[in-house]
Parts: structure tokens; C-alpha cells; sequence
């Protein structure tokens, strides 16, 4: 489960409640729509974390992320 709050907030867990690539340690996220880009704000980062996601498509049934050259779909 993947979250981005209207506030700000940020979540990203698997179906079990844990989070997934240390995203624990990410307290918000700022979104730039020229570039569609979302960046983590993280209050700590490890060697494995990606801070910096690319929009590759988003409609009312799913959202495709890009983590640095790894594709991620998520769908309602």
C-alpha cells in the first residue's frame, strides 16, 4: 500500500503492515509537477533507499512509479 497524503504524509507498506525499503524513516514527500517527480523527505537514508520517484502514469484505476529504473504499479 502505497500513500500520498493531501497533507504531505507519506506511507508505503506491504499487505502485512510492514513498511516497504525502509520508508519508515520518510516523514513527508514534496511533488513537483513540471518534472513528475515526487521527493521523499526522509529523516534518515540507507544505501538501499530511493528518494526519488518518477510519475509514469497515473489514471483513476492505477499509478505506475518509476524508483530508479524499477517499476512499480499499483492499482485500486
Amino acid at each position: 500500500m502505497d500513500r500520498f497524503g493531501e497533507d504531505g504524509s507519506f506511507s508505503y507498506s506491504c499487505g502485512c503492515g510492514n513498511p516497504v525499503n525502509d520508508s519508515d524513516l520518510c516523514e513527508g514527500y514534496s511533488y513537483d509537477d513540471a518534472t513528475k517527480t515526487i521527493t521523499l523527505n526522509c529523516i534518515e537514508t540507507t544505501d538501499e533507499m530511493v528518494t526519488t520517484i518518477k510519475i509514469v502514469k497515473c489514471d483513476e484505476n492505477s499509478l505506475h512509479l518509476d524508483f530508479d529504473g524499477e517499476s512499480r504499479i499499483f492499482t485500486k
